[in-house]
């Protein structure tokens, strides 16, 4: 009987216990503060205030995501250098747009590609912190007390939407009535997911298949010359200046014209070319643009002047004359690509490279890497700069090792010396070089682990202008084993020299009127041998007919000369370089030209400055 009273007296606990735990979830949902749902009509057109208010924000935050490559809070900047312009954002129009990929001022590879994650708590962050700046000015005229608070904040970034979910307490007064409101969710129609995901398929196809790098080679070879021949016996002029202004306005012309595969363009034939498949297709617009005025380099190796082949001593039996050219290009520039969808805007700018006319691979172009012993540099040196006066000079330095190089920075002005202290590898026999502007470049040799200072002397560059006497056209080459300058005259009537010794040479050219007929010639070379013979190294002479066109030589020689030429500093502070060329008058035949090019040989140029 005791065991049944004390069963019946355990249910009635569980009972009480049970009903407590109901009515308290029930009270609980009844004074809960709850949503927009639960507002009462008199504090609703308040709530609504401060709803509409986190999405005004919100659709601002959506917008600097946008415009900024995906970033609110950007990454810490990072300057470009002479030796590579980018930094680690493009000014476009006034508002810097942080690369998703850069080469940096010392020649590091950056990418720097946010995350739809990192997006979301960026627009989280932003809108957590401007929350309790809302405007409720014109409803405390109306005698309400608002009080809106900072407090946690979420967000979901959709293909066609966001949603934010803040979870701060909003509280509302009005005489004897108030709310409060915990919970708010707002959301609202954006295509910035959207045009995300497509601006990162754009990106990764960029960096699988290379496509602009390879527009951009097809450039170059369009607007430069590259290599190739030209029969002539005069020789190839090349502006560099001309050559880079000209590569720069092809890429203006040319990168504006890329097409993602889609529906947002004429399917005329001529676009077929531009047509890239990036893994979606646009509906929409996508714009890819290079301006010129952007951060630029272009890198040209080659001669500026081409000389000719043929009217040497000893080369007359060719019979004619070519200039044969050949130009290695690298190539560094941004590109900035914009999606549109509607009113929603995404962009984000990147670093084209091309290293020797061919796409970057290495996505490093100097062929003098900034190697990793660079961040293991652990030997303090100072270095001073001055020039031959011993006053001291602001400069660039730089340091070299074996197969790497170091950017340390730019001496400084200090107590009436020019000097950087900076750390660098231990290194025996690298070399230190200091540039600064209107200088020749200093260069010393310095073995790093057991030498700690170091002072270099520059040559101030001074400029000159040429007076040739009579001669039309000429090339004036001014040649030493540490500095040397030229100049293609009249073009460049002037020259800049600094101190030290030269050789000097002049040639001298003029109209001709020699005419070299048409003519063929048996050309015999060794080609492998068919078969196994050759897999082992046989060969056998193989011959083949080259005929030559009929070329006329609009130029030839006419006059020149050499010279060896000692050129002090106090020399150089003169305004004319003068220089009296021995003529030999117009070739009427190539033997004659042979004849001009010997007597160019022997002749002697006098040189002196006024």
């Amino acid at each position: 009987m005791s065991n049944l009273v004390l069963k019946r007296g355990q249910v009635t606990i569980f009972v009480v216990v049970a009903l407590v735990i109901v009515g308290a979830i029930a009270i609980y949902f009844v004074v809960k503060p709850s949503g927009k749902s639960a507002v009462s009509s008199e504090f609703k057109p308040v709530y609504d205030a401060y709803l509409s208010c986190i999405e005004d924000v919100a659709r601002y935050g959506t917008k600097l995501l946008g415009d900024s490559a995906g970033y609110i809070e950007k990454p810490v900047f990072e300057p470009g250098s002479p030796f590579m312009p980018f930094s680690s954002e493009l000014d476009f129009l006034g508002q810097g747009v942080p690369y998703w990929f850069y080469v940096s001022g010392n020649n590091l590879v950056r990418e720097k590609v946010p995350t739809k994650e990192q997006m979301e708590e960026q627009l989280a962050e932003y809108i957590r912190e401007r929350i309790e700046d809302c405007d409720f000015s014109s409803f405390e005229k109306e005698g309400f007390d608002v009080y809106a608070t900072s407090g946690d904040v979420s967000v979901d970034i959709y293909d066609d939407g966001v949603k934010v979910f803040v979870d701060a307490p909003f509280k509302v007064f009005r005489g004897n009535q108030s709310t409060a409101i915990l919970e708010h969710e707002v959301d609202f129609n954006s295509n910035l997911g959207k045009l995300y995901d497509e601006a990162l398929m754009i990106y990764n196809a960029e960096k699988e298949q290379r496509f602009l790098e390879n527009y951009a080679i097809d450039v170059v070879r369009l607007y430069a010359p590259v290599t190739g021949v030209e029969i002539s016996c005069s020789p190839k002029f090349f502006s560099f200046d001309k050559i880079r202004k000209d590569i720069s306005e092809g890429l203006s012309a040319n990168i504006p014209a890329v097409k993602v595969r889609g529906t947002y363009y004429n399917e005329k034939p001529s676009n077929k070319y531009f047509v890239v498949d990036t893994g979606f297709e646009a509906n929409h617009l996508v714009n890819f643009m290079y301006n010129p005025s952007w951060p630029t380099k272009i890198e040209i190796h080659g001669d500026e002047v081409a000389k000719p082949v043929g009217p040497q001593k000893g080369l007359g039996v060719l019979g004619f004359c070519f200039v044969p050219y050949h130009f290695v290009y690298d190539v560094a520039f941004p590109v900035m690509v914009q999606l549109y969808d509607g009113e929603d805007f995404f962009q984000f700018p990147i670093a084209v490279l091309i290293s020797g006319n061919m796409p970057d691979n290495s996505r490093i172009v100097s062929t003098n890497r900034t190697s990793d012993a660079c961040d293991y540099a652990n030997k303090e040196i100072e270095v001073s700069t001055y020039d031959l006066s011993l006053n001291p000079v602001e400069a660039s330095v730089s340091f070299k090792c074996a197969d790497f190089s170091c950017e340390l920075g730019e001496t400084q002005l200090s107590g009436g010396k020019a000097v950087l202290k900076a750390k660098v590898p231990q290194c025996v026999n690298g070399f230190l070089f200091a540039n600064a502007q209107g200088y020749a470049e200093g260069k010393q040799k310095i073995s790093t682990n057991d030498k700690s200072d170091a002072i270099l002397v520059l040559s101030k560059k001074h400029k000159l202008k040429l007076d040739l006497g009579e001669v039309e056209r000429a090339l004036v080459y001014f040649e030493s084993d540490g500095y040397s300058a030229y100049a293609s005259y009249p073009e460049q009537d002037s020259i800049e020299l600094v101190d030290g010794y030269y050789n000097v040479s002049v040639y001298a050219y003029g109209n001709s009127s020699i005419v070299f007929p048409s003519s063929k010639k048996r050309t015999c070379v060794e080609v492998p041998e068919h078969g196994l013979a050759g897999f082992f190294g046989a060969t056998r002479e193989k011959c083949f007919e080259v005929e030559i066109p009929e070329t006329k030589s609009e130029m030839a020689l006419v006059g020149g000369g050499k010279s060896k030429e000692y050129l002090t500093e106090e020399q150089l502070k003169g305004d004319v370089l003068k220089i009296s060329v021995p003529m030999f008058g117009e070739p009427q035949s190539l033997d004659e030209l042979q004849k001009n090019y010997e007597l160019m040989e022997d002749s002697l140029l006098i040189v002196r400055v006024e």
